[in-house]
């Protein structure tokens, strides 16, 4: 790239990674806590909630102590963290560790047992112990595997009628209400056995509503999970980022001085970068920036850099070419910053998902979004 923007891109970069703008997205994200015996259904709820098939096979899971793993959702910009305490049940288990682990994480506590299952001592002995140490954390129980319950050849109740319900499994839901009284705020029955009733996901949406109650950030990012509704209300919030930036550097594309409001300008578009990436819940990496850059193209770039150079030459020009050439690269510099804006938006949607980034999407953002500011 010619002349003084060479290095424009290390420059962005500089400004970019100078600073952290806070903790990592991880640990930023809400925890959903769940307890329960090896079998009771936490990894199908996990599934169920998040849409994502690596629990369903197992994968995604991350160690973090000797009886407890960690499932983050998407895996490399998690919105929602899965706290999956293996051990309950076993002789050996010792839940002082898991429970030292979790209060600077939890946020969610979500006890599992199947409903079938009266032996509940290990689940009841480690929430004891959560509700004397955090009276505040909100803990629902999911009462699994209704089905089990059931009569031969009996199918799931649409809608649920508990009072309608067969005897073995009413009197079962109430034996652990009862053995959980003040320890769990709410119930939730429920089924997501695969193959053999239908619906597979039997009270999924009774779960969500459960959590909107008791987990309030959680049910955001739940329903942020993938869903048009919630990306499009992000891009929107973030667009008020990129055109409030855009306005800022207009400002230093009008500094009279030539070449000195480039400084400026890339400091700017650093912050905006930031400022994005911490919108979306994500956190740039220089890998990550690079690819970026790669996908808006240095030929794009390069031609922009031309063009505002040979303006800011004007400048040396006394009165009307300083005024002239201000007024136009105060323009440029304005557009440059929507556009760089509209082509991280592009890109960050798609990393916030985990999903992988279509280059000819950012490019196009880039290129229209330049295109129009300069039309204006």
């Amino acid at each position: 790239m010619p002349g003084p923007f060479a290095s424009l891109w290390s420059s962005l970069e500089d400004a970019l990674f100078t600073r952290r703008p806070g903790p990592p997205p991880a640990a930023q994200a809400p925890v959903i806590w769940l307890l329960g015996k090896t079998g009771a259904g936490k990894t199908a709820i996990i599934a169920a909630l998040t849409g994502d098939s690596r629990a369903e096979i197992g994968r995604g899971y991350a160690p973090c102590t000797r009886s407890a793993r960690l499932y983050d959702v998407p895996e490399d910009a998690p919105l929602l963290r899965f706290l999956d305490t293996r051990g309950l049940g076993e002789a050996r288990y010792d839940p002082a560790e898991d429970i030292a682990f979790a209060e600077s994480q939890s946020h969610l506590v979500l006890a599992v047992m199947q409903a079938a299952d009266p032996d509940q001592a290990a689940l009841l002995s480690v929430l004891r112990e959560v509700r004397r140490r955090h009276p505040e954390w909100p803990v629902l129980a999911a009462q699994t595997g209704l089905h089990r319950l059931y009569p031969p050849g009996a199918a799931h109740a649409e809608p649920w009628d508990e009072a309608a319900a067969p005897e073995a499994l009413r009197r079962a839901l109430a034996a652990q209400r009862a053995a959980f009284a003040g320890l769990a705020d709410g119930f939730v029955p429920l089924d997501f056995t695969q193959g053999t009733h239908q619906p597979a996901l039997y009270r999924l949406e009774a779960l969500r509503a459960a959590i909107a109650q008791h987990g309030g950030e959680v049910a955001a990012r739940l329903r942020g999970l993938g869903t048009d509704e919630g990306q499009d209300r992000l891009r929107a919030r973030a667009r008020r980022t990129v055109n409030g930036y855009a306005a800022l550097a207009g400002g230093t594309g009008a500094v009279p001085i030539p070449i000195a409001g480039i400084g400026g300008l890339v400091a700017m578009q650093g912050l905006m970068l930031r400022s994005l990436a911490a919108r979306f819940g994500v956190e740039w990496t220089r890998r990550d920036f690079a690819e970026f850059a790669g996908m808006v193209g240095a030929g794009a770039l390069g031609g922009f850099a031309l063009r505002y150079g040979a303006t800011e030459l004007l400048k040396l020009v006394p009165f009307g070419g300083t005024l002239a050439a201000g007024a136009v690269n105060a323009a440029a510099a304005a557009a440059l910053t929507k556009a760089m804006g509209e082509a991280a938006i592009a890109f960050l949607a798609h990393r916030r998902l985990g999903a992988a980034v279509p280059a000819g999407t950012v490019r196009a953002a880039f290129a229209e979004a330049l295109q129009g500011a300069w039309a204006r």
